[in-house]
C-alpha cells in the first residue's frame, strides 16, 4: 500500500528581482523643506508664549501676554538666518553646502534650545516684555509658558534635519553652470551666416565660423547615377 505523497514546496528561485536604489531628496525638494520649515520657525514668534503677571505704576497687578519674539529674540533672528540659507541651497554652486548646511543646523539647534529655555524659565524671559508694558522696572513678575515654546521646536528640528541633509545629500545634487550651457547652446545653433554676431562670438571662442561644413555642399546620392542621361556621372568619363 503506497503512503500518499507529501506535497513539495516550490523551490525558491535563486534570482530576486533587483531591489530600486532610494533616490536622495532632490535639491528643489530640500530648498522647499528648508523654506517652509525656516518661516514657520520664524512665525511662530508671534504668537504668545507666556502668560506674566506684574504690578503697574499704581501698583495693581497686570495681565501680560508675551509674544516669542520678546521671550526669545533669538528664535525669530535664527528663523529668518534659516530662511535665507534654505533660499541660497537653491544655487548650483559645489561649495554653497557647506555653508548653507552648518548654517542650517546650527540655526536649527540654536533656536530649539532658546525655545527650551523660555519652558525652563519664563519668568525670567517674560521680564522685559512685562517691563515695557507696565513701565516697572525689577518688579515682582509671575509667568506660566503655553504651549507654543515646545510646538516650536518642531520647526527647529526640522531647520536642522534639513542642514544635516544638505551635507549628507547635496554632493549627489547635479551641479550646472547657467551661463555655460547658454553659451553652448548659441555656439551650437547659432549661424554666422544668419547671425554676424555669432561669427565674433566663435572668434572670441578661439574657433572659426569659416571652417563649419556646409550642408549644401554635401554631395547627393541621387546626382550620382542619373538613369535619364543614361550615363555614371561618378566615372571619369561618360559612357559611349
Amino acid at each position: 500500500m503506497s503512503t500518499p505523497s507529501s506535497p513539495t514546496s516550490p523551490a525558491p528561485s535563486d534570482t530576486e528581482a533587483p531591489r530600486r536604489p532610494r533616490r536622495a531628496p532632490s535639491r528643489r525638494v530640500t530648498v522647499l523643506a528648508g523654506t517652509v520649515a525656516g518661516a514657520a520657525l520664524a512665525g511662530a514668534t508671534r504668537t504668545t508664549w507666556a502668560q506674566a503677571t506684574a504690578p503697574d505704576l499704581t501698583g495693581s497687578a497686570q495681565q501680560v501676554a508675551v509674544t516669542g519674539s520678546d521671550a526669545a529674540p533669538t528664535v525669530l533672528a535664527l528663523g529668518l538666518v534659516a530662511l535665507a540659507a534654505a533660499l541660497t541651497t537653491s544655487l548650483s554652486s559645489t561649495w554653497v553646502r557647506f555653508v548653507t548646511g552648518p548654517v542650517l543646523l546650527a540655526a536649527g539647534l540654536g533656536a530649539g534650545w532658546s525655545a527650551l529655555a523660555v519652558v525652563l524659565d519664563p519668568t525670567g524671559a517674560s521680564g522685559s516684555a512685562t517691563a515695557t508694558a507696565t513701565g516697572v522696572v525689577g518688579g515682582q513678575v509671575q509667568a506660566t509658558a503655553t504651549s507654543w515654546p515646545l510646538l516650536t521646536l518642531i520647526p527647529a528640528l526640522a531647520v536642522a534635519a534639513v542642514g544635516a541633509l544638505v551635507l549628507l545629500v547635496g554632493r549627489t545634487w547635479p551641479v550646472r553652470t547657467r551661463y555655460r550651457s547658454a553659451a553652448v547652446a548659441v555656439a551650437a545653433t547659432a549661424d554666422p551666416e544668419t547671425d554676424p554676431a555669432a561669427a565674433w562670438d566663435a572668434l572670441t571662442r578661439g574657433e572659426d565660423p569659416s571652417t563649419e561644413d556646409d550642408p549644401g555642399d554635401e554631395d547627393d546620392p541621387s546626382d550620382e547615377d542619373d538613369p535619364s542621361t543614361g550615363r555614371d556621372e561618378t566615372g571619369p568619363t561618360a559612357a559611349r
